[in-house]
């Protein structure tokens, strides 16, 4: 696609630097609609951010590090990561209402329980319909077995709103960036199979016949940090090849602005902007808002309620291929 020590700390409710939970800049839930909705509820609720110019995918990460469970620490994947770190909270962890009170926390009279979605799977016998316990699947000829994913949906407090913890956070790490952007470099040296790069020319684009990104000169950018920022837009188109996750948006050819073609572009937008804030690249350059940006995903999104969950989904196994980690 063509582009031109331990430290801790009581909770308090307000942020720094930035607005508190209850402002017209924290997330709040909608009412509730029907499990079968989810879909739209997570649409609306990130069309609310860009209608407040907030681009979910171009914000930096906390200096903690990325939305994360405080109890597993297990980081938030997909579409939950971009609408928690559009939140702008305090601190970015966060507990389900059972794991607060397991800590011996109350959550804070008044406070906003956040949605979070996840893929669930239903076993099915094919003669018979019937549902198939999954600690039984063993038992079936997997021949005979139907498997149907669906979207489910729980609730997390962030921990601000939460109180009578004593929280406990790791240090933050002070370690210098490598130098000449070589983190930067290593993304693309050390991806599997990684599509030839050349330099030529005045715009940057991925050619998926040839499996080839062509690159302006780096003296053509205003900043190392846009020309990785390009790079890493066309890297994540380049996952798309047959050989890798053949992705019918890059694998087969597509209409410019057709749905294929729009959720490809979403998808190397969330994937670079992945990529930005693991290198520490996202400057303020990277920042920018366009309203003319925000204005063309408002509609795009307005217009499918299925685009934004798939292909956070799809940018996030784009950038497990590229960091070499299980992408399913």
């Amino acid at each position: 696609m063509k582009t031109q020590v331990k430290t801790s700390a009581k909770t308090s409710t307000k942020r720094k630097g930035g607005n508190d939970f209850a402002s017209n800049k924290g997330c709040t839930t909608q009412p509730a609609k029907g499990s079968s909705d989810i879909y739209r509820k997570f649409t609306d609720l990130i069309i609310e951010k860009l209608e407040q110019g907030v681009i979910p995918w171009r914000q930096p990460w906390h200096e903690m590090g990325m939305p994360a469970n405080y109890l597993t620490k297990k980081p938030y994947r997909g579409i939950n990561l971009w609408l928690l770190l559009s939140c702008g909270h305090q601190y970015p962890y966060y507990l389900t209402f059972k794991q607060a009170n397991g800590l011996g926390g109350k959550i804070k009279k008044g406070a906003k329980a956040l949605p979070i979605c996840y893929w669930n799977f239903a076993f099915r016998d094919k003669k018979t319909g019937k549902v198939i316990p999954e600690d039984r699947i063993g038992e079936y000829d997997l021949k005979l077995v139907s498997k149907s994913g669906f979207l489910k949906e729980f609730k997390v407090f962030p921990i601000e709103q939460i109180e009578g913890i004593d929280w406990e956070f790791p240090e933050i790490s002070k370690a210098e960036p490598l130098p000449e952007n070589e983190q930067c470099q290593r993304i693309y040296e050390e991806m599997l199979r990684a599509p030839e790069l050349i330099h030529s020319g005045s715009s940057a684009y991925y050619r998926a016949d040839l499996d080839q990104i062509t690159m302006p000169e780096r003296n053509l950018f205003d900043s190392a940090e846009q020309y990785f920022g390009v790079l890493y837009h066309e890297l994540v188109h380049s996952t798309g090849h047959p050989s890798r996750l053949n992705r019918i948006g890059v694998s087969e050819p597509q209409q410019f602005a057709s749905e294929f073609y729009s959720k490809e572009e979403l998808i190397a937008e969330m994937g670079a902007g992945y990529l930005n804030n693991l290198t520490g690249i996202l400057d303020q350059n990277l920042l920018e808002n366009s309203a003319a940006y925000i204005q063309h995903w408002l509609n795009e999104l307005r217009n499918d309620k299925h685009l934004l969950i798939e292909a956070a989904s799809k940018a996030q196994k784009a950038v497990d291929y590229i960091l070499m980690e299980p992408p399913f």
